[in-house]
């Protein structure tokens, strides 16, 4: 079950939405295991009931994830082992909404998960608590749109650099520094500070990482594409500048990144890991040659 949760019109400033995905596996199995690339969207997830296990290819690190976790900007694949009873609740932040909630450079926050009761406090271990308690998934969202509501008092500003990361999100083609520099009415080296400080990465690997994320959702949801049609699509120059991003990004190539999909059952009978990847990416893509 995958239900999707608009913000409080309080909250819309920094989080674009709210996703809580809910379902229950046989425990006489294994535990799914089920790749993930780097995603350009910055998020918040509570996991109250299962904890997860992330395997992160930046550093190799197999750790047990606590109940509530920020990622931040990711350039690595991760690998989670789900467990048998999962309830997870995902805030997905506006471009820079993380950054603007907790005033912490995101450069600090780079390939690395973090607990999030050591960056926002020990009250969140009882936002999870409270969470577990509850069955409503209606009272849940409540739960958690409230302590983002006390949380957000102190939001830093919205500078017009939000929307140049809005946009960009959207875009199907790279525009140039220069360009969007102007758009967020400072110099290009401003462009860039502000930028690390609320992405983590630059300008030209955020555009890079956002094409590459819509790649790997187009193969998800239209596997029977070629690799040459996703990356004609997506606006490669060609087929083997999207293998360079795949090498990247995920430590492999197409064919192994399909080969790791095709392993995990939980893909095949859960197609909400689909939209889950959508959500997590922050972008709404249908290429026009699929249209």
């Amino acid at each position: 079950m995958v239900l999707h949760f608009t913000p409080h019109p309080a909250l819309q400033h920094f989080v674009k939405k709210i996703i809580l995905v809910r379902y229950q596996l046989d425990a006489s199995q294994p535990r799914p295991t089920t790749p993930f690339p780097p995603q350009p969207a910055h998020c918040l997830y509570f996991y109250p009931y299962d904890k997860i296990i992330s395997r992160n290819y930046a550093d190799q690190k197999i750790e047990e994830q606590p109940h509530a976790t920020l990622i931040g900007p990711q350039l690595s694949r991760v690998d989670l082992t789900m467990g048998y009873n999962m309830l997870v609740i995902m805030v997905l932040f506006q471009p820079g909404g993380m950054h603007r909630l907790l005033g912490i450079p995101m450069t600090e926050m780079l390939n690395q998960p973090f607990d999030a009761a050591s960056i926002l406090g020990k009250d969140i271990d009882e936002i999870t608590e409270q969470l577990n308690e509850v069955v409503d998934f209606n009272q849940m969202i409540a739960i958690v749109q409230n302590y983002l509501l006390y949380k957000s008092k102190n939001t830093k500003a919205i500078l017009p650099i939000e929307q140049v990361l809005a946009k960009m999100a959207k875009l199907e083609r790279f525009s140039n520094v220069d360009h969007l520099a102007k758009e967020a009415f400072v110099s290009v080296r401003q462009l860039e500070r502000q930028f690390k400080e609320r992405i983590g990465i630059s300008p030209k690997l955020y555009a890079r990482q956002t094409r590459f994320s819509k790649a790997w959702i187009m193969h998800e949801t239209n596997p029977k594409l070629s690799w040459s049609q996703i990356a004609y699509a997506c606006h490669y120059a060609d087929q083997m500048h999207m293998i360079r991003d795949f090498k990247e990004f995920v430590n492999g190539t197409p064919s192994i990144l399909k080969s790791d999909l095709e392993k995990t059952h939980l893909r095949a009978c859960l197609n909400f890991f689909v939209l889950l990847q959508m959500a997590r990416f922050g972008v709404n893509f249908v290429p026009k040659m699929l249209m």
